[in-house]
C-alpha cells in the first residue's frame, strides 16, 4: 500500500456505472466520516483507472484529504469488470435488480475474458502499446471451441447460492438492461434502483423496442407518484403490422381469448426461482449481522419463522415425494 497522498486518479464511466450511488444520507455520513478520522481505506486502482472508492476519492480531492492507493493487476478490462461485479455483490443494501445485473454481468465479463485468453494462448495485454479494452470482435469466434461458459456459470452460481441455469438466467437480463442502456440511458439505473418495477421477461422485451418506444414507456411510468412504479399498470402490447411495430394501450379487462394457456408447471417453475433469493439473503444476513448485538425479541421472531419455513419445506417434499 502507498503512503497517503492527493493525486489525480482516472474515472471510467463504465466502471463508476456499476457502482451502486449512495443515498444522499449515506454520502453525507461518508463525508462527515472522511473529514473526521481521514481516508482509512483506499482508493483501488487498475492501470490508474478508480475501480473502487469514486466517492471517497471525489470526497477526497474536493476537501484536500490524503488517501492510500492500491493498485491491482488484471489481464484485460473484462476482469476488471468481473472483479468489480464480485466486489460489489459483497455489499449490503442493493437492490435485487442491481444484484441480478452484477451476476449476470460478471458471468459475461468472466466468459469473455477467458475466452480471449484462450484464443491465443497467451495474456495480449501484457504487450507494449496495448489497448486498456479487449478486442472482442475479432476474437469471438475464435475463442468459441476453447472455452464453455458452463464452469464459469457454476462457479458463480456457488458464490452466490443460486443455481447454474440462474446465472444464465441473469445474463440475458444483464445483455437486455445494456441494450435499453443504449437506447434509452435513463432507464436503467430507475430499473435497477427499483423505482421501475419490470420483471424479467419484461426487460427482455422491452430492450427489443426502439429508442422511441422504450422512452415512451418511460414516461408513462413515471407518470406515476408512487415511491416504485409497477411495468403492468403501464404496459403496452405490441402488434405487428406489416413488419412494423406498432404500440396500443392494454385493454383492462383482458378477454378470454387474451388469457394465457394454462402451464401446470407454473407455480412450481416460480416458486424454484424465488427460493434461490431467499438462500441468498439468509447467506448475506449471516455475513453482515452480528448476532451478539441483536436483540432477543429480534432472534426470537426470525427463529419462529425459520421453523415455519422448515415445516413447510419438509411437507412440500413429502408431497413431491408421495407422487414420484
Amino acid at each position: 500500500m502507498e503512503s497517503k497522498a492527493l493525486q489525480t486518479l482516472n474515472i471510467d464511466k463504465d466502471f463508476k456505472n456499476l457502482i451502486r450511488p449512495l443515498q444522499k444520507k449515506e454520502y453525507l455520513q461518508l463525508e462527515a466520516n472522511l473529514l473526521t478520522d481521514g481516508c482509512r481505506d483506499p482508493i483501488i486502482t487498475w492501470n490508474g483507472f478508480i475501480i473502487d472508492g469514486h466517492n471517497r476519492y471525489e470526497l477526497c480531492m474536493r476537501h484536500q484529504i490524503p488517501y492510500a492507493v492500491v493498485a491491482m493487476e488484471f489481464d484485460c478490462r473484462e476482469s476488471v469488470i468481473a472483479w468489480i461485479c464480485a466486489n460489489q455483490l459483497g455489499r449490503r443494501n442493493i437492490t435485487e435488480e442491481t444484484r441480478k445485473f452484477l451476476i449476470g454481468m460478471q458471468y459475461e465479463s468472466e466468459k469473455l475474458a477467458n475466452s480471449l485468453k484462450n484464443a491465443r494462448g497467451k495474456n495480449q495485454y501484457g504487450e507494449p502499446g496495448c489497448e486498456l479494452s479487449c478486442e472482442i470482435s475479432e476474437l469471438r469466434e475464435e475463442a468459441k471451441p476453447y472455452f464453455s461458459g458452463h464452469v464459469t456459470a457454476q462457479r458463480i452460481a456457488q458464490e452466490n447460492q443460486i443455481s447454474g441455469g440462474t446465472v444464465l438466467k441473469y445474463a440475458i437480463y444483464t445483455r437486455a438492461l445494456e441494450t435499453i442502456g443504449q437506447k434509452a440511458p435513463e432507464m436503467v439505473p430507475k430499473i435497477l434502483s427499483g423505482r421501475y418495477k419490470i420483471s424479467h421477461k419484461n426487460v427482455v422485451d422491452l430492450s427489443g423496442l426502439t429508442s422511441d418506444e422504450i422512452k415512451k414507456v418511460g414516461r408513462r411510468m413515471e407518470q406515476s407518484q408512487q415511491p416504485f412504479v409497477q411495468y403492468n399498470r403501464a404496459r403496452q402490447e405490441i402488434q405487428y403490422t406489416k413488419g412494423q411495430t406498432v404500440l396500443t394501450e392494454s385493454p383492462s379487462t383482458p378477454s378470454v381469448k387474451d388469457m394465457p394457456a394454462f402451464d401446470p408447471d407454473a407455480e412450481i417453475t416460480a416458486l424454484t426461482l424465488t427460493i434461490p433469493s431467499w438462500a441468498s439473503s439468509i447467506k448475506r444476513t449471516q455475513t453482515n449481522t452480528d448476532f451478539d448485538s441483536v436483540s432477543d425479541y429480534a432472534k426470537n421472531k426470525l427463529t419462529d419463522t425459520l421453523i415455519d419455513l422448515k415445516h413447510t419445506v419438509s411437507k412440500m417434499l413429502s408431497e413431491i415425494k408421495e407422487d414420484e
